[in-house]
């Protein structure tokens, strides 16, 4: 049984939605958000997996190449890497098949190595969160050709596109192919299943409920906690947009109240 109705946010999604994607062809717009969520999703994918710069300083790393003080190299590095893996992967938001050709070059640029599926067994978390044993490395490769082509299906409401999402990132994690970098990759590969759909992509929420959400599946796979993540980064990313439409909008009015005086 789900433990969270996402009805509400849904619906609040295919109301706003419209509105906001009616400027997207508008550069003025599209610009801006492109560069406010690359930002934003470098900084927020990278603290789900415990780097510590903050927005802030993530911002001073890829904008100016500004370093401070108690942070190790290679968090800086994590930061470089991530926004490469964004520029190359997503950026400008075009309708790409992910393949598997694609999950290894995310991963690659991520980690900063020619990627490929992982070798070896891996455990993911500890004994306090719960530790969990993805398949056999040997199982990978025949598990992501079946996952890779239930990625491929689209299409329907925005309800079924966010549950869809949601499910098969939860799979994705399951699997986990790489030896290192999945969460990134998935994060990475769920926006990209968003853009397909003509959705925003979103950045999840560091302090959240993200983590939660893979442990409720669990429990009795439930996916509800999950959808509902992801209905809050894409209602987060439709105020963004608003936010920047509102400015442009005005500075539209300005600009021919001016024009008009000085006729």
């Amino acid at each position: 049984m789900a433990i969270i109705n996402n009805e509400h946010h849904i619906k609040e999604i295919e109301l706003e939605l419209k509105k906001v994607k009616f400027y997207w062809d508008d550069p003025m717009v599209r610009e801006p958000f492109i560069r406010d969520f690359s930002l934003r999703f470098c900084w927020s994918s990278n603290a789900i997996e415990g780097n510590t710069l903050d927005l802030e300083e993530t911002v001073s790393l890829i904008e100016y190449d500004e370093v401070r003080s108690g942070h190790t190299y290679s968090e800086y590095q994590e930061a470089k890497n991530m926004y490469k893996a964004i520029e190359q992967m997503l950026i400008p938001f075009k309708k790409r098949m992910v393949t598997e050709e694609w999950l290894k070059n995310a991963n690659g640029f991520i980690r900063g190595i020619n990627s490929e599926y992982r070798t070896k067994q891996v455990y993911i978390g500890t004994l306090v969160e719960a530790v969990y044993y993805p398949p056999d490395h040997a199982s990978v490769p025949a598990l992501m050709e079946q996952f890779l082509k239930e990625v491929q299906c689209g299409g329907g409401t925005v309800k079924e596109i966010l549950e869809r999402v949601a499910m098969q990132h939860i799979q994705f994690e399951r699997i986990h192919p790489f030896q290192d970098g999945n969460g990134r990759v998935g994060r990475m590969m769920l926006n990209q299943q968003l853009i397909n759909q003509g959705m925003l992509p979103l950045a999840i929420e560091p302090k959240g409920k993200y983590r939660q959400a893979f442990r409720q599946y669990e429990k009795n796979g439930d996916i509800s906690l999950m959808t509902y993540v992801l209905c809050k980064g894409e209602l987060e990313s439709i105020q963004k947009m608003q936010q920047l439409i509102q400015k442009y909008t005005q500075q539209m009015k300005k600009d021919m109240t001016n024009e008009i005086r000085t006729r």
